[in-house]
């Protein structure tokens, strides 16, 4: 009786992949390859290309793609979306702490905005500049 082949799987340690993260797919590298708990697949360990090795994560195979022109397409399609969706999102966003009306406080501009909005004196000059004005006149 001829001992029976256990399956091999799709992808081999130290070879080259297309792996999703997310929505996005990365450049990554097989560090390892293990049959699932169940069986019926293979989990493998990626290294992400570009990414500390803190990123390396164990994911199931249907998160990998093989590093061909089609995929690397397929790659650069995503990024071009989801960098679309950024900009469409930023444009709409309004920033933060951002008051209604367009003008932010807390920007040099804002400060001459409070400054140009305040009462002035009768020489056209703010409150605070004509207080400090009196306290250098001699009396």
């Amino acid at each position: 009786m001829a001992p029976s082949k256990t399956p091999q799987p799709p992808y081999s340690k130290d070879e080259r992949v297309l792996c999703f993260h997310m929505e996005m797919l990365y450049e990554a590298k097989i560090l390892d390859v293990q049959p699932t708990e169940s069986g019926d697949g293979w989990s493998y360990k990626i290294h992400y290309k570009g990414w500390k090795s803190s990123w390396d994560d164990w994911v199931p195979q249907d998160r990998i793609r093989k590093l061909n022109d089609e995929n690397k397409d397929l790659a650069q399609q995503l990024l071009a979306q989801y960098k679309q969706l950024q900009s469409g999102k930023a444009a709409k966003q309004p920033k933060k702490g951002g008051r209604p009306g367009g003008s932010d406080l807390s920007s040099a501009r804002g400060s001459e905005e409070r400054t140009a909005a305040g009462t002035t004196t009768q020489n056209n000059r703010n409150p605070r500049r004509a207080r400090d004005f009196d306290l250098e006149t001699p009396s």
